[in-house]
């Protein structure tokens, strides 16, 4: 997901993502920004009066004379690697997410935590969950591709097939979405969003004719 599809020579600022243009590049910010943050105003409410990427597409001055606070002598001077390929585990990434979130007074981390779930984490799951319902099957050996399988149990080159998405893709967010929900006291509805996601993984991975059992259970 993250290959090139498309390499260009010449960059235009009005083809690239719409979120890099909510930058803002002023020299310094107006007095009215500063009233606004005592009023709690939303962003959209003074862009007019911040000077942003946005207002200057089809000019010059979108590539040039943008403003900045901290000066260097290269720009490519910083990390050389990011924390989020050094930290093994997704509950690590969250971890440090959440600690850094504990350490700014300005983020509010349950709206964080929050955020993460109901934006990034519960349409993953859900978009897993139907991929996997739908998939096809691959061949191993030759790439053949199956939207159902042969009646012969394999790929008519003889070859096994497998699956293109796997359980572990569509529980990858699961207990980590679960364990930050409680350790954070989300909302109900959130939490119960989360259940009902785990319920149908539960309908579709487990099979109600063989259950695991401990031998306390039968104590």
């Amino acid at each position: 997901m993250d290959a090139p599809l498309v390499l260009t020579t010449r960059l235009d600022p009005n083809e690239i993502d719409k979120e890099a243009h909510n930058i803002d590049v002023g020299w310094s910010y107006p007095l009215e920004f500063y009233d606004a943050t005592l009023e709690y105003k939303h962003p959209r409410d003074i862009e007019g009066v911040m000077d942003q990427v946005a207002r200057r597409i089809g000019s010059a001055l979108q590539y040039e004379g943008f403003g900045y606070t901290h000066d260097t002598s290269d720009i490519a001077e910083g990390p050389t690697e990011s924390a989020y390929k050094t930290l093994e585990t997704m509950m690590d990434k969250m971890n440090a997410q959440l600690e850094l979130a504990r350490k700014i007074r300005a983020v509010d981390t349950r709206d964080v935590v929050s955020r993460v779930i109901t934006k990034h984490f519960l349409p993953d799951m859900i978009g897993n969950l139907k991929s996997f319902s739908s998939q096809s099957l691959r061949c191993t050996k030759c790439g053949a591709k199956y939207r159902r399988i042969p009646l012969i149990g394999r790929c008519y080159c003889g070859n096994k097939l497998t699956l293109t998405v796997h359980e572990k893709s569509v529980k990858k967010y699961l207990e980590i979405s679960k364990e930050i929900g409680e350790k954070y006291d989300l909302d109900p509805y959130t939490q119960q969003r989360i259940a009902i996601v785990e319920e149908s993984m539960n309908s579709l991975f487990e099979s109600d004719k063989i259950k695991k059992c401990k031998l306390s259970d039968f104590m």
